[in-house]
């Protein structure tokens, strides 16, 4: 049987490490496997899993928008996260959200989250597998998903590479 794997520990908004630029306060940025997308980190700390922030609309966006997006989830959009979601932690203060969604088949756990980076004024995210290295796509359809309701129900705008995509 499949394993959910371990909920990361480093989580949530800290002071990080960069490779490139001493430190960072933010997100985890992701590892090398192609499961992982950030936008936390500086962009030339890893490029390859470093999308933009997320713009809310005319700065009147909150994360309570992110969270109207989640309690409202199409679970097996895309058939993906057919195994559901769950709020792990949202804290309206701080403006973070983390939530744990499920594939329906195997089980796999990904973590997702979203914070409010003063420091940047966007919305920093992370959507990333726990498990394995190829994650076929899922993260970048999650955070698609996300951000398409966002724009529509909320005017949230987004930079997007030349495929038209967020990464």
């Amino acid at each position: 049987p499949a394993t959910t794997g371990t909920q990361p520990k480093d989580l949530g908004v800290k002071t990080r490490k960069s490779r490139t630029e001493g430190s960072y306060v933010g997100l985890k940025m992701c590892g090398n496997s192609p499961n992982c997308l950030a936008s936390s980190n500086p962009y030339a700390d890893l490029p390859v899993r470093t999308i933009e922030g997320w713009n809310a609309a005319n700065n009147g966006g909150s994360i309570r928008d992110v969270k109207k997006v989640i309690d409202t989830y199409e679970v097996g959009h895309d058939d993906i996260d057919g195994g559901g979601y769950k709020v792990m932690e949202y804290d309206e203060k701080e403006k973070y959200l983390y939530v744990q969604f499920q594939s329906y088949k195997a089980g796999y756990i990904d973590d997702f989250e979203c914070w409010y980076n003063p420091k940047k004024g966007q919305f920093d995210v992370r959507s990333s597998s726990r498990v394995g290295y190829s994650d076929l796509g899922v993260n970048n359809l999650r955070l698609e998903y996300i951000a398409r309701r966002l724009g529509e129900e909320f005017k949230w705008t987004f930079e997007r590479s030349g495929n038209g995509m967020l990464a």
